[in-house]
């Protein structure tokens, strides 16, 4: 009775350790060798990966940090700190969502970046991250480290029309790298299919402040265009 216990216990953990492992691309999984793996801290959420917003890359079991398991390639994760704080031995609660950063990753197949950022020691030092988030991608084999740019505060315009406080209209599980072709519809029949979406009068008539911040979001966003996308959006903006 004793051996099916400790049986079931380590097959328990087996399962919830495969938890933690995500795997975001189509197809079989490839060996450790060829994929590229990304560790995000339990206390980072992921808000999209190459402008695509993953619900699946925040995955996780307890307090483990979430490996993500891509293809190699270019990668650019927004990602943001949230984390509770007991207050009054525990009287109440106080959950701390901090600015976005973007991260860039250009890793090779069994390669191992880590996320990581400042490691606040108490509230007021993480309601700090609400302004300013300092952070960073590492290569851990090479050494290779990449400072994360500063993405929106989370209550902004923009990071609402990318998603930060509602579900995307259809789920994505899978993400190719930058420049990549996804292996499923082509770009230029999707861009066919799905024309462009009128903007909601809530949103149309809303402007976004002009500032640093506002313009270097544009131009990421304008990146991660394709080409027909780009050209979609160029016929868009002159009618």
């Amino acid at each position: 009775m004793r051996s099916l216990f400790v049986l079931a216990v380590a097959c328990l953990l087996s399962a919830c350790a495969q938890q933690s492992h995500v795997q975001l691309y189509p197809g079989a999984p490839l060996p450790d060798g060829q994929a590229l793996t990304v560790v995000v801290p339990n206390e980072l959420e992921v808000q999209s990966i190459n402008g695509q917003q993953i619900p699946s890359a925040n995955w996780s079991f307890g307090t483990a940090d979430k490996r993500l398991k891509l293809q190699p390639g270019a990668y650019q994760v927004s990602a943001f700190y949230k984390n509770g704080f007991d207050i009054d031995g525990g009287i109440s609660h106080e959950v701390v969502r901090g600015r976005t950063a973007i991260f860039t990753i250009d890793g090779q197949g069994g390669e191992l970046w880590e996320l990581d950022f400042d490691r606040p020691q108490d509230l007021q030092e993480a309601k700090a991250f609400e302004g300013e988030f300092n952070a960073w991608a590492v290569n851990t084999r090479t050494g290779e480290r990449h400072a994360a740019t500063a993405g929106q505060r989370n209550n902004s315009l923009v990071n609402n029309l990318l998603g930060g406080g509602s579900a995307p209209a259809a789920e994505q599980t899978t993400v190719a790298p930058l420049g990549a072709t996804p292996a499923s519809t082509p770009a230029h029949a999707a861009t066919a299919q799905q024309g462009i979406a009128p903007m909601p009068s809530a949103v149309a008539s809303a402007t976004l402040p002009h500032n640093d911040a506002t313009l270097t979001t544009l131009q990421q966003m304008w990146q991660l265009l394709s080409e027909d996308s780009r050209a979609a959006f160029l016929e868009w903006a002159q009618q």
